[in-house]
C-alpha cells in the first residue's frame, strides 16, 4: 500500500469521528445553555476574522508527455487568516491569506517548502427562514493560490555518465490554482449551526521544470475529481454569538479537515 493511500485513511479516520464527536457534544451543550431569548443574541458586528488549520489530500493528473498522464496525490497543509466584511446582510465577501505547502511523493518525491497564499471568496444567502432554530440555503465561492518550488538531483544514465559534472540539478515549480463553488443547508438550535452540502471544485495549476533543454518544458496540473460534499459546524461559546469553534470536513473530491476560530467585530 503507498504511503499516501495510508495517510488519506487516516485522515478519513480522523474527519469521522471529529465530526461525529462534534455533533453529538454541540446539541448537548447547545441544550444546556440558556435559550436565545434570555440574551442579546444574533447582534455581531460587521467584520469576521477567521484563523484556521487545514490539512487536505486529492488526487491530480498531469499530461508529461503528448499522451502520457501521469497520476498522483498532493497534499497541502494550510494555516490561513480571513478578513470577512458584509456590506449587505446576504452578502459577505473575504479575502484570506497565510502559509501554505505541497507534496506529492508520486511526482518523483517533490517536496515544496511552506510559501505565501492568498485569495479570496464570496458568500450569499438564497434563502432564510427566521427565528431561533432559523435555517439557510447559501452558496459560496472561494479560490486560492500559491506558489510551491522544489529541486532535484537527477543522474544521468549510467551509459552516459562519466563525472560528476554530469549531474544535473532540476528546479520544479508548480503554481497552485484552486478554485471551488459550494451549496450548502445550515441550520441552527441554539449555540450549535451544523451545515451540509455539496461542492464542485476546480484546479487550474502549471508544473514547471527549469533545468537542462532534455528537462526544461511546462505541464498543467488539474483535478482528478469536481465534486465532493462538505459537512461542518460552528459552536458558539458566548451570549453575544462573538466567538465560535468551526469545524468542517471534505469528502470525495478533496479529503480535508479544517479547525478554525471565528471572531466578530
Amino acid at each position: 500500500m503507498r504511503v499516501t493511500d495510508r495517510k488519506k485513511k487516516i485522515l478519513l479516520l480522523l474527519c469521522s469521528p471529529l465530526l461525529a464527536i462534534v455533533f453529538y457534544i454541540a446539541p448537548v451543550y447547545a441544550e444546556d445553555l440558556p435559550p436565545p431569548s434570555a440574551h442579546p443574541g444574533n447582534i455581531k458586528g460587521f467584520f469576521e476574522v477567521d484563523l484556521s488549520t487545514q490539512i487536505a489530500t486529492r488526487t491530480v493528473v498531469e499530461e508529461t508527455r503528448p499522451g502520457l498522464i501521469a497520476e498522483g496525490d498532493a497534499e497541502s497543509t494550510r494555516i490561513l487568516v480571513r478578513i470577512a466584511a458584509k456590506p449587505l446582510h446576504p452578502l459577505e465577501l473575504y479575502l484570506q491569506a497565510g502559509m501554505a505547502n505541497l507534496v506529492i511523493d508520486d511526482f518523483d518525491q517533490y517536496r515544496g517548502d511552506y510559501s505565501f497564499a492568498y485569495g479570496g471568496g464570496v458568500s450569499l444567502i438564497l434563502y432564510e427562514y427566521p427565528g431561533p432554530k432559523k435555517f439557510q440555503i447559501i452558496t459560496r465561492a472561494d479560490t486560492l493560490h500559491f506558489i510551491s518550488e522544489d529541486s532535484a538531483v537527477l543522474i544521468c544514465p549510467l551509459s552516459t555518465c562519466f563525472s560528476d559534472s554530469d549531474l544535473s540539478i532540476v528546479k520544479e515549480k508548480i503554481q497552485w490554482r484552486e478554485y471551488t463553488l459550494e451549496g450548502i443547508g445550515l441550520w441552527r438550535s441554539q449555540y450549535w449551526e451544523p451545515y451540509l452540502g455539496v461542492r464542485f471544485s476546480l484546479l487550474d495549476s502549471t508544473d514547471k521544470l527549469n533545468g537542462p533543454l532534455q528537462w526544461k518544458r511546462s505541464m498543467s496540473l488539474e483535478e482528478d475529481s469536481n465534486l465532493g460534499l462538505v459537512a461542518g459546524t460552528n459552536l458558539y461559546f458566548d451570549p453575544r454569538e462573538n466567538f465560535a469553534l468551526n469545524i468542517e470536513a471534505t469528502l470525495i473530491d478533496q479529503l480535508s479537515l479544517k479547525i478554525g476560530l471565528k471572531v466578530w467585530y
